[in-house]
């Protein structure tokens, strides 16, 4: 082994350990909610939901940055009043801003009922997304910018790591036992699911026992149905639909988390064309 690929592989492992960090302090927040979502009361509860909501944010401001640059430069005619609006920053982040807090809010109803199971899925995801990072950098060396190589990784990242969590996710339903609600209504379903979770927080309170409820009421969807034609098939479609947007939510804050200060470079910029 040469000189150089031993740098270079001490230069990857460094990286892989960086990004690894920066992950793990991305999820925090959301690991801190699903632990101490009955305690500590509101204020700790919007105080965990500010970090969620800025990395989200990073992230889809970058790609929204992107896309418009791209409409600016090519198509629109410069100092016109259409280029103008869209190259204020302004407008921009409010709407990114919008869409962030509704995921943030979605994985802030979803993660207290998440099962350790699934911790320890999203824990190795972790693990694999640096990997998965480095090597799509790789594999756009010769295609894309230097400057812009980076979040083009960050965004196709995006759909593939919620795929795979979906997959992981659809073989994983075949062997974990899940919660029989064959015997009861829905009703009586929804009401045992929402008594079975609570938060120190009022106002976010409605939102936990609605996820738990939603949970509980998908689950005993696919148990009544038949397994077999298209309305098993159809419940089951629902059902991982669902899971890919809960997904693409968790994806989203980890990737906003790994290029955060890149993102914020970005957005420094002046040009918008």
């Amino acid at each position: 082994m040469t000189y150089s690929k031993i740098e270079h592989f001490f230069s990857d492992r460094g990286k892989c350990l960086g990004y690894i960090a920066t992950l793990l302090f991305s999820a925090l927040p959301l690991a801190a909610w699903w632990a101490w979502h009955d305690k500590g009361g509101c204020w700790l509860s919007f105080l965990l939901l500010l970090p969620v909501t800025g990395f989200m944010t990073l992230n889809m401001l970058e790609t929204a940055l992107m896309r418009r640059r791209a409409l600016a430069g090519m198509y629109l005619r410069p100092q016109s009043f259409l280029a103008r609006l869209l190259c204020r920053k302004s407008f921009l982040a409010a709407w990114q801003v919008i869409k962030a807090v509704v995921l943030a809010l979605l994985l802030f109803m979803e993660a207290p009922a998440w099962p350790a199971w699934l911790w320890a899925v999203l824990g190795l995801d972790l693990l694999l997304l640096p990997v998965l990072y480095l090597w799509l950098q790789g594999w756009l060396a010769g295609q894309v910018r230097q400057g812009r190589r980076n979040i083009l990784s960050r965004r196709l990242l995006l759909g593939l790591n919620t795929g795979i969590l979906v997959g992981v996710l659809a073989v994983t339903q075949l062997f974990i036992p899940r919660a029989d609600y064959t015997g009861l209504g829905w009703r009586e379903t929804a009401i045992q699911a929402a008594e079975k979770v609570d938060t120190a927080c009022d106002y976010l309170a409605p939102l936990v026992r609605l996820g738990a409820m939603r949970d509980a009421l998908g689950s005993r969807l696919v148990q009544t149905l038949p397994r077999q034609g298209w309305p098993g098939l159809g419940a089951w479609l629902l059902y991982f639909l669902w899971s890919g947007l809960v997904f693409w939510a968790w994806s989203r804050l980890m990737l906003g988390g790994l290029g955060a200060g890149q993102a914020l470079e970005y957005l420094e910029e002046k040009r918008c064309e």
